[in-house]
């Protein structure tokens, strides 16, 4: 079998509460890592003493990086991926706990094939305690087996141009496809933009088990945090970012190394415009709303590019709701 090499990029800020564990946790792995990179944004707490004492010690290599200024997630895990030398780059966050298995199984998914790009896993969401919570992420993304078959049978990116069911905490890559992810947008949290690149460049396996335990705490930039049919209702009521993001996407497309753009940038134009009419939707009186909805589902771009029926609900009914 095959050895490669696998990197784990690292950001950290302000993470002394948790980094500790998740540290031990990577030096528990069944199969070491051969490099970890850690990018740390500027923290003020005791973060990068933690680093330093864990690298002192460790049976790999560790090597820290600390930011002048605060430069964001984004792009602090930028500068993490571009610094990792492995032939696999495993993201990780500072607050989590991984699988004693993690980088075992996901090495061993790359060594299946070649064509394999990208592998992620499911995760267990616990409380600061690390006590479950009794759902995963996949149950808050609602990645259900019909999106696993598209996954299976090579149209990842049809599931993802709808909306980001890859959690970076439980991603791995190949480093060969770090200069077509390369620069991240601002706009975009890392993880959604490598899983919608990468799905229009390599075949994206899943492993079907969580691999880490991702802990829900007050201080976390982004949650797994299950929410019911009325708060996914009220959660956006403008689709400008999301817009600006797909616009993002397009530029970069012939940046790629395709024989032929033109599906995905076909895609991509036409989740732009039911994006905007949805915008339009939203603002317009009961009429017109009715009449530009029923528009959207003739051409079935509420199931394409939205949530379907939840998505129509939402805009027929989002200004009653938040008025409450």
């Amino acid at each position: 079998m095959n050895r490669l090499t696998i990197s784990i990029a690292m950001c950290t800020y302000n993470g002394e509460k948790y980094l500790q564990e998740q540290l031990e946790s990577i030096a528990k792995q069944s199969r070491l890592p051969d490099e970890l990179i850690v990018c740390d944004d500027n923290s003020q707490d005791g973060t990068v003493h933690i680093l330093e004492a864990f690298a002192a010690t460790a049976l790999f290599p560790v090597k820290i990086f600390r930011n002048n200024i605060n430069i964001g997630s984004t792009k602090n895990f930028e500068k993490a991926i571009e610094l990792c030398k492995g032939d696999v780059i495993a993201l990780c966050d500072q607050d989590d706990v991984w699988m004693k298995c993690k980088l075992e199984l996901i090495e061993q998914e790359f060594i299946r094939s070649d064509n394999i790009g990208v592998v992620f896993s499911n995760g267990n969401i616990v409380d600061e305690k690390l006590q479950p919570l009794g759902y995963t992420l996949w149950d808050t993304y609602r990645f259900k087996r019909k999106h696993k078959g598209k996954f299976m049978t090579g149209n990842a990116f049809q599931v993802l141009v709808k909306r980001p069911m890859l959690t970076g905490a439980t991603l791995a890559f190949r480093s060969s496809l770090v200069k077509y992810l390369t620069p991240i947008p601002s706009i975009f949290v890392h993880d959604a933009w490598i899983s919608i690149i990468s799905s229009m460049l390599t075949d994206m396996q899943f492993i079907n088990q969580p691999l880490i335990a991702y802990r829900q705490h007050q201080q976390q930039q982004i949650g797994g945090t299950k929410q019911d049919v009325l708060q996914r209702a009220r959660c956006i009521i403008s689709y400008d970012n999301q817009i600006d993001q797909n616009k993002s996407i397009l530029a970069h497309i012939n940046k790629l190394p395709l024989s032929d753009t033109s599906f995905y940038t076909s895609s991509i134009l036409e989740k732009i415009s039911h994006l905007e009419s949805r915008n339009e939707i939203y603002a317009s009186n009961f009429f017109k709303k009715m009449k530009g909805v029923f528009i959207e589902l003739m051409m079935r771009r509420y199931h394409k590019y939205s949530n379907g029926w939840l998505s129509v609900f939402k805009d027929v009914f989002c200004k009653m709701l938040l008025s409450r």
